[in-house]
């Protein structure tokens, strides 16, 4: 039965919470939905206080539009009366912008009033008056622009015209402070609006500031606790590496041991088979060549036999030669570390017919012996593993001394190491590297494929290997 995978959202989700902690995850949830809700108040709020101002704006144009009637009457009436006393048309100019700005005033507040009933209806009174008003001054100058200023002063001392603007002066006195108790109102609401929006904002940060507050304890925690599971780690990892390096140490040390004590061992069996074999076939050498000198004469038949004997012997002798030379070379305690790497290579390369320069040290140079038996070691691995494996025409094999120490270098034109790796040596290049490390050396292989192998150590001189008597 086929697996369903997860929807996308799902696996959003798990990932999620695979990285981040529920507990922070939740605080910041929280904190999302807070901050959304805050977003909804203040856009409402912000909506609230546009329509208030829009509202209050309204009022207080309604307010400028009264004070524009007012003067407007006040101004047609003024004109009205220089007219009338003086027939100067120059007071008619003055006289139809009045009635131009009264009459647009009252437009302009019926818009500004046009939503409030009593409003609408105080309007429409006082658009009547303003109206009857502006008539009367419109007729008594036409009857005065007629020749008939007897009838229109009589007109306007009949009082019909103060009668009106006493109704209007009295409807915009009612009108008025209605207004501007509206608008104060609205201000009131608005201010109110706006304290209420930063309390509620106020409160919403101390929110937020308090799931912070959660988060960041949560996330000190956590990060303590990081931090402590870290610092047992890296004891952990330090306490393993310091037990490896014992450990590494250890077995270097038991490597060196080992190979000191073959060494060790290899040369005092090298001595017994030359000390007590080599007597051993010495003598018995001498012996046959006693029966061969008085067996000539007793039966001819036995000097075969003797001489055959004595073969097998110089055989014995030779491969007791060659065990003891390769146990522990003669050349190596006799002539020096020179003269036995120039035979040792030499030979070894005539036998397998390869081409060899080498450069070694002189035959009087001392060498410490372990340092000594190291390097010719090392020279004979190096030499067995060309001969072996890398197909080479020549070696070249150098030592030198240099600086406070011996330098060896051993390179061959062979195949090279194909996947070499510095940290995975091969066991003899394993035990090369060891015998110079247990000399507090240095060990160093370049090699590619199809260029050859190059080899180089190099071994430090201590004050008691420079103080150790010559072998």
């Amino acid at each position: 039965m086929s697996s369903v995978a997860p929807a996308p959202r799902a696996a959003l989700m798990q990932r999620l919470l695979r990285v981040v902690p529920p507990q922070v995850f939740l605080v910041l949830m929280m904190t999302a939905v807070v901050s959304v809700v805050i977003f909804g108040v203040s856009e409402m709020t912000a909506g609230r206080i546009q329509q208030t101002r829009v509202e209050v704006s309204a009022v207080r144009n309604a307010l400028t539009q009264i004070s524009l009637v007012r003067a407007g009457i006040a101004q047609a009436e003024s004109s009205q009366r220089g007219y009338l006393l003086t027939g100067d048309e120059r007071y008619l100019r003055p006289l139809d912008a009045a009635v131009a700005t009264t009459q647009n005033a009252i437009s302009e507040l019926a818009a500004a009033t046009g939503d409030q009933l009593e409003w609408r209806a105080r309007t429409d009174s006082l658009r009547g008056l303003v109206a009857k008003k502006l008539d009367e001054v419109r007729l008594t100058v036409n009857m005065a622009a007629h020749g008939e200023s007897e009838r229109a002063l009589t007109q306007v001392r009949a009082g019909s015209g103060l009668q009106a603007m006493e109704a209007i002066q009295q409807r915009l006195n009612e009108f008025e402070p209605l207004l501007t108790a509206e608008m104060q109102r609205r201000e009131h609401l608005l201010d109110d609006t706006w304290t209420q929006q930063r309390i509620a904002v106020g409160v919403v940060v101390l929110i937020n500031l308090g799931f912070l507050a959660v988060l960041a304890n949560m996330m000190m925690r956590q990060f303590t606790a990081r931090e402590a599971h870290r610092s047992e780690l890296q004891q952990q990892t330090d306490r393993l590496e310091r037990m490896v390096a014992d450990r590494t140490a250890e077995l270097e040390s038991l490597s060196s041991y080992l190979q000191t004590s073959t060494e060790r061992e290899k040369a005092r069996l090298a001595r017994d088979l030359h000390d007590e074999l080599g007597g051993i076939l010495t003598s018995a050498k001498i012996d046959i060549a006693w029966l061969e000198g008085h067996s000539k004469a007793a039966d001819p038949e036995v000097v075969p036999k003797l001489q055959r004997l004595a073969s097998v012997l110089d055989e014995a002798v030779d491969l007791k030669r060659r065990v003891v030379e390769n146990l522990r070379p003669s050349l190596l305690d006799h002539l020096g570390l020179g003269a036995a790497l120039n035979w040792h290579v030499q030979e070894t390369c005539k036998k397998a017919g390869l081409e060899c320069r080498i450069r070694s040290l002189p035959d009087t140079e001392p060498v410490p012996p372990e340092m000594a038996i190291a390097i010719y070691r090392l020279v004979q691995e190096g030499l067995t593993n060309t001969i072996k494996y890398a197909k080479a025409q020549s070696v070249e094999v150098s030592l030198d001394r240099v600086g406070g120490g011996y330098r060896l270098v051993f390179a061959d034109d062979g195949i090279g190491i194909s996947g070499f790796r510095a940290e995975n040596l091969s066991h003899g290049l394993a035990g090369m590297r060891q015998r110079a490390r247990a000399l507090r050396g240095t060990f160093e292989v370049r090699t590619a494929p199809g260029e050859g192998t190059r080899i180089q150590a190099f071994f430090p001189l201590t004050e008691q290997a420079e103080a150790a008597p010559a072998p």
